[in-house]
This record gives structure tokens, sequence and C-alpha cells, in this order.
């Protein structure tokens, strides 16, 4: 129900009660004239009190609607209604019942007033909670991020000491390390040259010691490019199966010699950026000490050594 709907509910089933109590009580003088307040006052104030203007005016209409209707069940004049208009205790109760109803609106005011502030506080505890839940979103991240830098400094900490103190094979390990991380590769091996072939030092994924085994570096068109331009090479247009998808040299810093390559599978040559390629540049210059000390003085290989069409 609403709130309409309940103020006129209230204000009819008790003036209808107050009207038929004084029905019964005094059956010839409904309107009771000579004694003085009538009780219809008492539904009025309450009402007033309690929904304010719209009680007020409410109960006054079903007040004067209920004596009426029991004025003409009794056969009680209607003439005694005016007296009540002109008699002093009526002009009073209806000066009270105003003065309540003036009251009721303070206070319905003042609880406006309140509810207003409380649904300001919902909404300010509601927005503290979102951003207690932000903070601690926050917190398990950056705790997610410091995990994983102290895991990142071990990480380095190992390959960089690899790198630098550890013997060739373990060395190139590290590098193949460096690639995966880098550049994505799912596979990958550093052949230290032997003159015209290069011997595997570590092999990492889906190739095996078998498929990087001593052989000719002039089989593998990638390699034999990367070492002829001594630079960062994807494979090219003509590539095979067989050829790997990027060859990064690794060159001697004393000699200028090309004294190993990493040899890289499963990256998209085509989709490497300059900033990737660089970066095995420097992976290899890493590499190059540990192997610089493994290696006899090379000789070159041609662009026609060992090629495949």
């Amino acid at each position: 129900m609403t709130r309409t709907s309940i103020v006129i509910a209230e204000a009819a089933g008790a003036a209808i009660f107050v009207a038929g109590v004084t029905a019964v009580a005094s059956p010839g003088d409904v309107w009771l004239v000579n004694s003085g307040l009538h009780p219809m006052w008492l539904v009025v104030i309450v009402m007033a009190a309690r929904y304010a203007t719209f009680g007020l005016f409410t109960s006054l209409a079903i007040g004067a609607a209920a004596l009426t209707g029991a004025s003409l069940i009794t056969g009680t004049p209607l003439d005694d209604a005016a007296i009540h208009v002109r008699a002093t205790s009526d002009v009073f109760a209806l000066a009270t019942a105003v003065l309540v109803t003036w009251i009721a609106m303070l206070h319905d005011t003042r609880l406006e007033r309140v509810e207003a502030k409380l649904a300001d506080t919902n909404l300010g505890k509601r927005d503290a909670e979102d951003n207690v839940h932000a903070l601690h979103a926050s917190l398990a991240y950056l705790r997610t991020r410091h995990d994983r830098l102290d895991l990142a400094i071990g990480l380095w900490r190992n390959l960089a000491s690899r790198l630098e103190r550890g013997d060739a094979q373990d060395a190139a390990r590290a590098a193949l390390e460096l690639c995966e991380i880098r550049a994505g590769a799912r596979a990958g091996g550093v052949l230290m040259r032997q003159g015209a072939r290069g011997v595997t030092l570590a092999w990492r994924g889906t190739w095996s010691v078998n498929d990087l085994g001593a052989h000719d570096l002039g089989q593998d068109a990638t390699v034999r490019a990367a070492i002829i331009s001594k630079q960062v090479t994807p494979a090219g247009a003509g590539a095979g199966e067989d050829d790997c998808d990027v060859a990064v040299p690794v060159t001697d810093d004393e000699t200028n010699d090309v004294i190993g390559v990493i040899a890289l599978r499963g990256v998209s040559p085509t989709r490497m950026h300059a900033a990737e390629l660089r970066d095995l540049g420097v992976i290899a210059q890493w590499l190059a000490p540990a192997l610089a000390r493994h290696v006899p003085a090379q000789r070159p290989i041609t662009s026609q050594s060992g090629g495949r069409s």
C-alpha cells in the first residue's frame, strides 16, 4: 500500500469507530452539542501528529463525513453541526491540531535531512569500501610484482654469472635461455666453429643433438648468411625447412672473426622487431668471451661454401 492509502485507511477506520461509539452513546445527539469538545477531534489531532498536513485535512474531511452519516442514520438534525463552528472548545481544538501539524512538519523535515545525511554516509561508505578493495587489489598486484622482481633478479644474476664465469657449454645454455626470454624462441642451439664445420655446444627445445651435430655450417642458408654478414640474420624468402629462423653470429672482439653461431627456431623472422634483433646481437656479444677461450683460429666461409640453391 502507498502512503496515501495508509493515511486514508487509518483516518476512515478511526472516524467510523468514533462516530459509531458516539451514535451508540448518544443516539439523539451525534454532534454532542451540549458536551463541549467532540471526541472526533482526538482523531484529527492524532492523524495530524502522525502525517502532518495530509493527515490533518484527511481526518477533518473523513471525520465530518462519518458524523454526517451517523447523524442521518440516527435522525439527528444537521443544523447541530453549525454550533461547533462557533464553539470556543472547537476553535481551541482546531488550533491545537494546526500546532501539532506544524510540529509534525518540522519533525518530517528533520527526518528528511537525517535520511539524506544517512544516504550520503552510506554512499561514502560504499566509496570507501570500493577504495579498500582497490587498495587490496593494488597491494596484491604490487606483491606479485615484488615476487616476480625477486625471481627476475635471481634469474638475471644466475644467467650473468654463467655467461661471465661458466665454461663454453654452460655459457651457451645461458645464452639460449636469454634468447627464449627475449625473442620467444621455442628451440635453438649454439654452434662453435671449427673451420668450416660447427660443433654443438648446447641445444634447447625440439632440436636434438643429432639435429645440431657437427656438420657443414654452409648447409644452413641462414647460418651461412649470418657468418658472411656478421650480423643477426632472419631467414630469407628462399630458406628451406631445415634452415633456422634466425641466426646470430658470435664474433670475437679482438679478431673480429665469427667463432660461433646461435641458431634459433620457433620465431617468425618477418615479425621480429629491430629491437629484438639488436638484443640478440647483444646476447651474442655476452657469449663471445666464453667461446673465444675455446675456439681455435677460424678460416672464413665464403658464400659458395656448402651452399644450397
